[in-house]
């Protein structure tokens, strides 16, 4: 399903995502693969935090301002961690950041960056065997960001 930014910005903002936080969602796909497997390990936090640090820096180092706060990117992965997006609202996230995304000079980077860091938060906790959930969300993301 293609969305209309409009309708991208809205889906974002009902999970939270208003004004320049919009720019922090790409965190989601992330935090639902450490969802992936119905909890959020201590190690998958660790590396959720690290995103939020890695992202507010980029975005600010783009913008050229401090524009974006680490504790307001962690803030709003407390309310991601909180509980998992039910399935509706996972598609409806992904086709809003595919939307999103697609605005963006550095859109296809942004897509890239999102599977990639959602992959390391799998591979964190060290198994050498990913959780089917965790393939199942891999292949959704892919499906519909790349």
């Amino acid at each position: 399903m293609k969305l209309k930014i409009e309708d991208a910005l809205t889906v974002l903002s009902a999970l939270g995502f208003r004004g320049r936080d919009v720019y922090l969602a790409e965190l989601i796909p992330a935090v639902e693969m450490a969802w992936a497997d119905d909890q959020v390990q201590p190690n998958e936090r660790a590396m959720l935090e690290a995103y939020c640090e890695d992202l507010v820096e980029r975005l600010n180092k783009q913008s050229g301002a401090g524009f974006f706060s680490v504790a307001r990117a962690k803030a709003l992965l407390e309310v991601l961690t909180q509980r998992r997006l039910r399935p509706a609202e996972r598609r409806a996230a992904l086709c809003a950041l595919q939307a999103w995304s697609g605005l963006m000079l550095s859109g296809e980077q942004m897509r890239k960056r999102m599977l990639e860091w959602a992959e390391a938060v799998a591979a964190v906790d060290g198994s050498p065997v990913w959780d089917v959930r965790e393939l199942v969300w891999l292949q959704e993301m892919k499906q519909k960001l790349e």
